[in-house]
């Protein structure tokens, strides 16, 4: 096929458009909230939660499993290289020469017709050569104090996992939440400096002309020319900060890094959202915490394992039962094939060593019933600065969003009055700066009351 040059810009949209076509085939759109599901299914994080949560569950029936009815075969070949024997002696009998049917005299004794004789007797073996024995145990444990509590603290356990997968949810969506809000803050940025750009280039393009024809100084020309690169440079910058952003958000999401997501959700709705009379009205309900939960956990825990050193000193009993099939058997086996046997374990003295690990869970938990006090008095003192905190970015958000309107207003005011040759570049390039800062300030005030609304949302509901 041949291309003429004329066709090659032609070519080279339809090649752009075709790509825009698939990247945009390739990318996802995501809310907030689809964001914040996607982690939790996908994240490494709440993966390993999930995984711990059935790990748990798997200790519990293990630890079950250690009181219910245990049985174990046994199979044994041996062979002897020398089988043992026993051996009696032999016998004693009375031996004649006399026909069959004849009558024993006295002469017969005398003449030695009849006499005493021995036989030797037959070696009897001790056991077999070569021989496979198979023995089924079946053992049943009847009484452990140890084991009734270490059964309760498997379920503890589970709770503590249940409430650490909680816990790593909640700390997914508002971290989540917050990166969200970060790219968004970026791109709206990105869009007023882009916004800003084209502005100062058309300007710079217009300004140029009236340079050559000597309308205005050449001063005035490199004045706009220093804010286009200026505004270039920031749009450059601020663009690689919404990809590296957006990767951090891809990483916490567990989504693939490869692909694309395209964010739906802006700031003004995600603001309009936040109301402070209602997340101060729900004041702090100190049970509702997770934190606390896992340190209240924690707490019983700590006691359940001095109650398990307390049970060592009670006995234990266990029942066995043996059941022993030799396929070969000698003549003399006193073995038995079936025994029952009771086994009863009564801990006597260990030189203190069982009272002083008693001692120490007692004192791990007295730790632990402090550390919940540390805890339930960090929560509140952290309510407190997140309630002041969520006030004040409140109060600041308010404030910036009326700069911002009124920079914009001056902005554009002196653009037109810059265009009519009624102000200088100075002055137009100072309105810029001004319209750049307020918009900068509001969007890091709009992330500080994002984030002061997602910690105190943590802080006082249950996820």
């Amino acid at each position: 096929m041949k291309i003429s040059f004329q066709s090659i810009p032609v070519l080279i949209i339809v090649l752009a458009l075709n790509a825009g076509i698939v990247k945009a085939q390739n990318s996802v759109n995501f809310s907030l909230k689809q964001a914040q599901e996607y982690a939790l299914a996908n994240s490494f994080n709440n993966k390993n939660a999930h995984i711990d949560l059935q790990l748990a569950r798997k200790k519990i029936w293990e630890t079950t499993a250690i009181g219910l009815p245990q049985i174990s075969a046994q199979a044994k070949y041996q062979h002897l290289f020398e089988v043992p024997e026993i051996d009696f002696g032999g016998s004693s009998f009375i031996n004649t020469n006399l026909p069959a049917g004849s009558t024993l005299t006295a002469n017969d004794i005398i003449n030695q017709t009849v006499f005493l004789d021995f036989r030797p007797g037959e070696p009897i073996p001790l056991g077999i050569k070569d021989n496979t024995t198979l023995d089924i145990t079946v053992s049943q444990l009847i009484f452990s104090g140890e084991y009734l509590v270490g059964l309760q603290a498997s379920k503890v356990f589970y709770l503590i996992s249940d409430q650490n997968k909680q816990k790593i949810e909640s700390d997914t969506r508002e971290s989540v939440s917050n990166i969200y809000a970060l790219v968004l803050m970026f791109q709206d940025n990105y869009n007023l400096m882009t916004l800003l750009l084209d502005n100062t280039s058309r300007t710079l393009n217009e300004m140029r002309e009236l340079n050559k024809q000597g309308f205005v100084e050449i001063t005035d020309v490199d004045q706009i020319e220093l804010a286009t690169l200026t505004l270039q440079n920031g749009v450059n910058a601020m663009e690689r900060q919404i990809n590296a952003t957006k990767e951090l958000l891809k990483f916490q999401m567990g989504y693939p890094m490869e692909k694309e997501i395209n964010l739906t959700d802006n700031l003004e709705t995600m603001a309009s959202e936040v109301n402070l009379e209602a997340l101060i009205s729900n004041g702090f309900k100190m049970d509702n915490n997770i934190n606390y939960q896992i340190m209240n956990t924690q707490v019983k825990l700590s006691k359940l394992n001095m109650q398990r050193e307390k049970s060592t000193f009670l006995p234990s009993l266990a029942a066995v039962y043996q059941h022993t099939e030799k396929f070969k058997k000698i003549d003399f086996d006193f073995m038995p094939v079936d025994v029952f046997m009771l086994s009863l374990s009564i801990p006597i003295f260990s030189s203190g060593q069982r009272f002083v690990k008693v001692q120490q869970r007692g004192l791990e938990y007295n730790k632990a019933i402090n550390n919940l006090e540390s805890v339930s008095q960090g929560l509140k003192l952290e309510y407190v600065n997140a309630r002041n905190e969520m006030i004040v970015a409140f109060d600041n958000f308010t404030n910036v969003k009326k700069n911002v309107e009124l920079t914009k207003r001056i902005y554009d005011k002196t653009l037109i009055k810059f265009k009519e040759g009624l102000s200088s570049s100075m002055e137009l390039t100072q309105a810029q700066n001004q319209l750049l800062s307020a918009q900068s300030e509001y969007v890091s005030n709009l992330n500080a009351l994002l984030t002061a609304k997602n910690k105190l949302t943590k802080l006082t509901s249950h996820q």
